[in-house]
């Protein structure tokens, strides 16, 4: 008789879990209980008749028929423990067919699980290869924000942005401290040909880029200048290099479009 995954030997008096090997010869009041609810399978099985013993007349208690009831649960274990209902105010009853239900529903469980787990596996793939494409479209359209822009007033009234940009919170002294240089280089031109200053430093602080933008005589005009110190402490704009670029020139603005100088 099978119960779960547990097999009754009626003969033998011994219930065998299939999954664990383990045999349990049962004692006298389970082997009792067993047989009649197996005997009455699907149908309720009054205490009073569980109670009635074997047929040399040895009666069990009530205790005993609860104890019993008891224990062949736990050996059944979680899973199929509900083999067993109590009908409440009559008596016990063995439910039929349940152990095969239960034995269906696991063989669909394992089938099912690895293919639940393959298809979440897929999902979460899915999504997170779609946060990232969202991400790099979101980024991408996004503008990169200056760190500041500040309007430098000349001696002319001529009006030029310095405008500073930083990919790094860890430059922003830095950065701020050697555009501050540019600022009092150009507040002292009576009149320049560059109309905004981007400046930026580089990630690892050893090169800060100067772009100078402006307009002369109608013809637009671009300036980029690197400028690479690797002592400490660091000075990119110093007043030899200003006199050197020579920032309020009109004539400057013809330079090469591109410029690499050493800080000194």
């Amino acid at each position: 008789m099978q119960l779960g995954h547990c097999r009754f030997d009626i003969g033998k008096g011994d219930l065998i879990n299939q999954d664990t090997g383990a045999v349990w010869h049962l004692p006298r009041a389970e082997l009792h209980v067993l047989s009649l609810l197996v005997e009455y399978q699907g149908k309720v099985v009054a205490k009073s008749l569980l109670e009635s013993g074997h047929e040399d007349n040895s009666h069990l208690s009530s205790a005993s028929v609860a104890r019993a009831i008891f224990t062949l649960r736990s050996f059944l274990g979680p899973q199929y423990e509900s083999l067993i209902e109590t009908v409440k105010g009559q008596g016990y009853m063995l439910r039929p067919h349940r152990a095969r239900k239960e034995t269906a529903n696991n063989w669909l469980r394992q089938w099912i699980r690895p293919q639940q787990a393959i298809l979440i596996i897929v999902l979460v793939s899915v999504l997170l290869a779609g946060l990232w494409w969202f991400n790099q479209q979101r980024n991408e359209a996004t503008p990169v924000l200056p760190l500041s822009v500040e309007t430098v007033t000349l001696k002319s009234e001529q009006q030029v942005d310095v405008i500073l940009y930083s990919l790094s919170n860890t430059n922003n002294e830095l950065l701020t401290e050697q555009a501050q240089q540019l600022v009092k280089s150009l507040q002292q031109c009576p009149v320049t040909i560059w109309s905004r200053v981007f400046v930026s430093l580089s990630h690892d602080k050893q090169v800060l880029n100067i772009t100078l933008r402006g307009d002369h005589y109608g013809q637009s005009l671009i300036r980029n200048l690197k400028i690479s110190d690797l002592r400490q402490p660091k000075q990119f704009v110093t007043p030899q290099w200003l006199a050197q670029l020579n920032i309020c020139s009109t004539s400057n603005g013809r330079a090469a479009p591109s410029n690499q100088l050493q800080g000194g």
